[in-house]
Parts: C-alpha cells; sequence; structure tokens
C-alpha cells in the first residue's frame, strides 16, 4: 500500500523524487514512534493507573520523637573555677525555656520586619502626599495672591498726602496710590456714590409724593399766581356748554398784566437759583439733609450754649473743648481758626485755671513762649487799610445800553 501510495506521488525528475522519498520515510518514522510512546503510555494507566511515586523519607518529627542535643563537656571539673565556667556555658545552651523564647524573638522579628517593609511604603505615599502638598501650598491662586500684597487701608491713609479722600474700596484697585491721587487732585469729580448699590438709582423714593412746584419769589411778587387762581376758579364754574364755546370761539386778553411789572420782575428782581458747586453731585434723599453753610466753625450759637450747659449771661465760659485742644493743639482741618484760650485771648473778665469758669492752661514752652498763638494779646495789631475809596468793580463787566444810547444822542 505504502508503495502504491508513494507511486501515486507525481515524480518531477530523478533526483528531486529520490529527496522526497527519504524526507517522506522519516515523517512516516516519526510518526510511528508517537504511535508507540501512546500505546506505552495507555497500557500503563490501563495496568496499575498512575505510576508509584517513591516514598517519602521519614522525619523524627513525624515519629513524635523528641531529639535532645548534649554539648560535650568543656569544662575540666578538677579546675577550682569550674562552677564559674559552668554558668557562663549555661546561658549558651538551649532549653525549653530558651526555646520558647526563640519562638517568640523570631514572631517579633517577623512582626518586626513587616512593619519595617510596611514603612518605606507608607514613608514614600506621605513624602508624596507631603510634596503634593507643599506644591500645592508654594503654588497660590490669583486671588490668594492678590489679598497677601493688597495694602490696608491705614497704610494707604499713610501713604497718601490726603487721607480724608480715602475710601474702604480703594484698596482693591490696581494702584491705590493713584487712584487716591486722582481723587485729591484739584476739580476732580468723584464718582456718584450708588455705583455700588444693589438696588437702582433713586429706588427708595418711590413712596414719596413729590412736592408741588413753586414760582421763584421774583415771579411770584407779581401777582401772577391770584390771577392765575381766579380764572381757574371762574373757569370751574362754567358749564359744559360754555366750555365748548369757549373752544370755538375763544376770547382773548383775559389775564393781562402791566408791562413793566413784568419787566422789573426779569430783569430787576429776579435772583439766581441755588445751584450746586462743581463735583457736587447729586445723590438720593440729598434734599432732606441738613445744611450746614450758615455754619462757621468756632461760632458758638445760642441754642448749642444751651445745649451744652453754657450760661448766656455773666462771665463767659469755656467750650468743654477747649481743655483738649490746649493739651494735643488746634484742628489741623482749620489752621487760621482764632480760637479764645487756645491760640487768642480770653474775653474780658475770665480768667486761667481748672476751678468753674476758668479757662485752662495756656499752652506755652518750657521759656513761657506761647505755642500756638497770641494767647496773652500782648501783640500789637496791624493798622487796617481804609477801603472806602478803592473801587470794586467786576473785570470785565459790562456797561449798562442806556449809556451808549445817551452818546449817540450826545453825538447827533
Amino acid at each position: 500500500r505504502r508503495e502504491q501510495e508513494w507511486e501515486a506521488i507525481p515524480q518531477v525528475d530523478g533526483a528531486g523524487g529520490a529527496a522526497d522519498k527519504a524526507e517522506y520515510n522519516k515523517n512516516r518514522k516519526k510518526k510511528e514512534k508517537k504511535k508507540a510512546k501512546k500505546a506505552a503510555g495507555g497500557g500503563a494507566k490501563e495496568g496499575g493507573g498512575e505510576a508509584e511515586k517513591p516514598p517519602a523519607a521519614t522525619t523524627a518529627a513525624d515519629m513524635g520523637v523528641e531529639i535532645e542535643y548534649v554539648a560535650d563537656s568543656m569544662v575540666d571539673e578538677s579546675d577550682p573555677m569550674a562552677s564559674e565556667w559552668t554558668k557562663i556555658f549555661e546561658h549558651f545552651q538551649k532549653g525549653p525555656k530558651d526555646a520558647a523564647a526563640d519562638a517568640e524573638a523570631a514572631g517579633a522579628e517577623n512582626t518586626a520586619a513587616a512593619e519595617v517593609a510596611k514603612k518605606p511604603a507608607a514613608k514614600e505615599a506621605d513624602d508624596d502626599d507631603d510634596e503634593d502638598g507643599d506644591k500645592k501650598k508654594d503654588k497660590l491662586s490669583r486671588k490668594k495672591y492678590k489679598l497677601l500684597n493688597r495694602l490696608s487701608i491705614s497704610e494707604l491713609k499713610q501713604l497718601v498726602k490726603r487721607p480724608d479722600v480715602v475710601e474702604v474700596w480703594d484698596v482693591t484697585a490696581s494702584d491705590p496710590r493713584l487712584l487716591v491721587y486722582l481723587k485729591s487732585y484739584r476739580n476732580s469729580v468723584p464718582v456718584p456714590r450708588h455705583w455700588c448699590n444693589k438696588r437702582k438709582y433713586l429706588q427708595g423714593k418711590r413712596g414719596i409724593e413729590k412736592s408741588a412746584f413753586q414760582l421763584p419769589s421774583f415771579i411770584e411778587a407779581t401777582g401772577i399766581a391770584k390771577l392765575r387762581q381766579a380764572y381757574e376758579d371762574k373757569n370751574s364754574e362754567q358749564t359744559a356748554k360754555q366750555k365748548a364755546r369757549a373752544q370755538s370761539r375763544p376770547k382773548m386778553s383775559k389775564m393781562d398784566i402791566d408791562y413793566q411789572v413784568l419787566h422789573d420782575a426779569f430783569f430787576k428782581f429776579q435772583t439766581k437759583p441755588t445751584m450746586t458747586k462743581h463735583g457736587d453731585l447729586y445723590f438720593e434723599s440729598k434734599e432732606l439733609e441738613v445744611k450746614h453753610t450758615e455754619r462757621r466753625p468756632g461760632a458758638v450759637s445760642d441754642e448749642l450754649k444751651t445745649a451744652l450747659g453754657m450760661p448766656m449771661d455773666g462771665i463767659p465760659v469755656p467750650p468743654p473743648w477747649l481743655i483738649n485742644m490746649q493739651r494735643y493743639g488746634p484742628p489741623p482741618c482749620y489752621p487760621n481758626l482764632k480760637i479764645p484760650g487756645l491760640n487768642a485771648p480770653i474775653p474780658a473778665g475770665a480768667q486761667f485755671g481748672y476751678h468753674p469758669g476758668g479757662w485752662g492752661k495756656p499752652p506755652v514752652d518750657e521759656f513761657g513762649r506761647p505755642i500756638y498763638g497770641d494767647v496773652f494779646g500782648v501783640t500789637v495789631p496791624e493798622a487796617t487799610v481804609d477801603e472806602t475809596d478803592v473801587e470794586k468793580k467786576w473785570w470785565g463787566e459790562i456797561e449798562a445800553a442806556e449809556s451808549e444810547e445817551e452818546e449817540e444822542e450826545e453825538e447827533e
């Protein structure tokens, strides 16, 4: 059969056929070896199952036998120091107690080794966390960086020339010193104060009724208001038919006022309306605030004297703030203000001292010279210039039209 199979393989030439035949025989031998091995393995399984393993060597521990190692006596009993040597060697001999101690020591060593193995990993993790934390701490956010470099209000007030214009939110500016310099510059107009309010502008005046418009005093002096009132009263008494007729055929010159009266009202008695100063902006409820334009620093009114308990008549009594001014100095906002008992002489009949009604102690230096001004009234007042002959006219004032007409008449 094999020969038939071989003959069935196509042959190209003589040399190639011989080589193919040798390779075929080699493969056939390999297959036969594999079959023989399989057959041998199957027979062994059928005969006795698995191959018997050689018996394992039995140990003394498996047999339950305790082996005691007896060390050779290294001490000569005839030696007088034998007992001492024996005590020393006993420390190096293993007994039942030593075995238990060794077991405990081995267990402690194992636990210590486990802890030592854990520590590097935990330490590495802690180091990583610390490094991450340090990086996070070192890397500040932009907001925290701004807060660290921000000036306080007291520091900003010390750095600028006009600390009175510093406000709470000025320290949050990109350049606070430049902002305060611009605010303190002459004729600078401030930003309206409602810029930081959350509600809308004039939202708080919704429920307040507006007061009726009043004519200026110079127009009301002409009597036009009374004529208008009489005309309105007369119209209210008319019927609908009369009102319709008045609309279709109105009558003229119902309210006649002398032209000269109107001319004098607008060209002679007209007054300027109250206007705000440069940079004085309107804010909500400004008209309700108390106006202090009539107040003057240093002038004590009768109402203030009554409130402070100062007598109106008799010996003049000093104001209660004079003692502190003598101690700390005059107010810096009013350098030219004359205050009796501080930089000006006290009134007639008054005395220095701390008794009731006394004007304190005059501020003097170690040589007895006044510090803030002529508190004793020693210096001679300067001679006042008589200004009666001084011509006071506005520069560039336009001359009256009547003088021009008179000049034209003279020329004619």
